[in-house]
C-alpha cells in the first residue's frame, strides 16, 4: 500500500482543557465518525436519512460548519479536520445547538472519502487547507490531482466543489492540478477568484486574514453534466 504523505500539521495549539477532554471523550460517541469498515453511503453515518449532505473538509473551530447546520436542518453535514481543538469546540456547538444533522470526522479526511460512496455528496468545501509554504514541503499540501479527483468522483451529477486559501501560490497549483483532471469545470483566471460564493459565511480566520491584507481566493469546481 502506497504510504499517504501527512497533509496536515500539528493536531492540537495548545494542551487540551479538562473540559474538551470530556468533549473529546464523551460527545464523539454521539456526533463523531468512525471510520467506516467498508464503502457506505454518507446518508448511513444519520439517524434520519437526509437526501441531501454535505461535506466540509478543514472547519477550524465549526463556527461556518454550524452555523450551516443550523439554517438548513433539513441537509445532513459532515465535518472533517484532524484538529483536535476545533473538533472539540464544533462538538461542543452541535451539543449546545442540539443538532441532529452534523456529523464529525477527527482525522485525515482522505481515509474518510475513500469509505464513501461515489456520487453521493450534493455540495464539498475545501476552506484554507495548510498550504505549506516552503517548496520542499509542497508534497504535503492535500489538494493533489488525485486527491481533487477523489472528491470530484463522490458528488453527485449537479454538485459542486468549493475550494478557499489565502495563498496565491497555493491557488495557481490548484488550478495546475486541475489542468490534469478531463472535463472539470473551473475558472482559472486568478485575478477572478476574489468574490467569496454567497453559500459561504465568512469564518473567524478569514476575517482575521482580511484584516491583515491578505486575499482570499475561491475557486468553485464541478463537472459538466
Amino acid at each position: 500500500m502506497e504510504r499517504v504523505i501527512p497533509s496536515y500539521g500539528r493536531k492540537r495549539s495548545h494542551g487540551l482543557s479538562d473540559t474538551q477532554k470530556r468533549n473529546l471523550a464523551d460527545l464523539s460517541e454521539l456526533h463523531g465518525i468512525c471510520l467506516p469498515a467498508e464503502i457506505i453511503h454518507p446518508r448511513e453515518l444519520f439517524s434520519n436519512r437526509f437526501d441531501k449532505i454535505i461535506a466540509e473538509i478543514g472547519f477550524g473551530n465549526g463556527e461556518r460548519l454550524i452555523n450551516h447546520a443550523i439554517l438548513r436542518p433539513d441537509i445532513g453535514f459532515i465535518g472533517c479536520d484532524p484538529f483536535e481543538n476545533g473538533v472539540a469546540n464544533a462538538l461542543k456547538l452541535i451539543r449546545n445547538h442540539d443538532l441532529k444533522n452534523v456529523k464529525i470526522f477527527n482525522g485525515d479526511a482522505r481515509f474518510l472519502m475513500e469509505k464513501l460512496q461515489d456520487n453521493s455528496l450534493s455540495r464539498l468545501y475545501v476552506l484554507f487547507p495548510d498550504p505549506w509554504r516552503k517548496k520542499r514541503h509542497h508534497k504535503r499540501r492535500l489538494l493533489s490531482t488525485e486527491f481533487i479527483s477523489l472528491l470530484l468522483s463522490k458528488m453527485t451529477a449537479d454538485g459542486i466543489l468549493t475550494v478557499a486559501t489565502d495563498h496565491e501560490d497555493y491557488m495557481l497549483n490548484i488550478l495546475e492540478n486541475l489542468k490534469n483532471i478531463p472535463n472539470t469545470l473551473f475558472c482559472n483566471e486568478i485575478n477572478r477568484l476574489f468574490q467569496r460564493p454567497a453559500c459561504l459565511l465568512p469564518t473567524k480566520y478569514e476575517q482575521k486574514a482580511a484584516a491583515m491584507g491578505k486575499k482570499s481566493y475561491y475557486l468553485r469546481i464541478y463537472m459538466p453534466s
